[in-house]
């Protein structure tokens, strides 16, 4: 959520997460509200991380994680990835669309990203990418990979929660539970919403 942060400006994201709290978040139950409050209040940094960060839980990251948990339950098979390359602009962070730069092969796009993310990572990503579109499957060996290192990009499973965490600088498989994607008891269950 910190894209709109950034886009929205002080005043307008003021505004807009008022309205949204006042018309969603204060009709929750009470129960429910109290673990929300209790994660917004361990959230650390400017005034408007706790709103964007309780706000990209419930839009972005939770149902991505809730969708490779269905897709998993139904027998299928789900890739899901991290991804933490950050805009040096302290609003921005990781922002929505700051991938696209990196997927599309436009450097130039720099009005999200702040920079010009490194190039051996945008080519194993999208390799990644087209790997999956061919095989179904977006691991690489190592002779495909860019950086000459195999990528194994686990599926998710329901026990280990694995996911491909994409750090510019090292692209790795990990369990969910050692990048904390999720916080498992005070925003998960905020899926049985169409949307807060």
């Amino acid at each position: 959520m910190n894209f709109f942060v950034s886009s929205f400006g002080k005043e307008g994201w003021d505004n807009w997460i008022a309205a949204r709290k006042q018309e969603k978040f204060d009709q929750l139950p009470a129960d429910e509200k109290a673990l929300v409050e209790s994660y917004m209040k361990d959230v650390k940094g400017d005034y408007f991380q706790p709103d964007s960060s309780l706000f990209s839980q419930s839009w972005f990251i939770v149902p991505t994680i809730k969708l490779s948990e269905c897709q998993t339950m139904g027998g299928g098979k789900a890739y899901t990835y991290y991804f933490t390359p950050e805009s040096p602009d302290p609003i921005m962070k990781c922002g929505h669309a700051i991938e696209l730069s990196v997927v599309f092969n436009h450097p130039e796009m720099s009005a999200d990203t702040g920079r010009e993310f490194d190039a051996t990572f945008c080519k194993t990503v999208r390799k990644m990418w087209v790997q999956f579109a061919k095989t179904g499957n977006p691991s690489l060996s190592a002779d495909l990979s860019p950086d000459g290192k195999a990528k194994e990009w686990p599926l998710y499973d329901l026990d280990n929660k694995r996911v491909m965490v994409l750090d510019e600088f090292d692209i790795h498989p990990a369990k969910e539970s050692e990048v904390k994607i999720v916080d498992w008891e005070r925003t998960y269950f905020l899926t049985k919403y169409y949307m807060l």
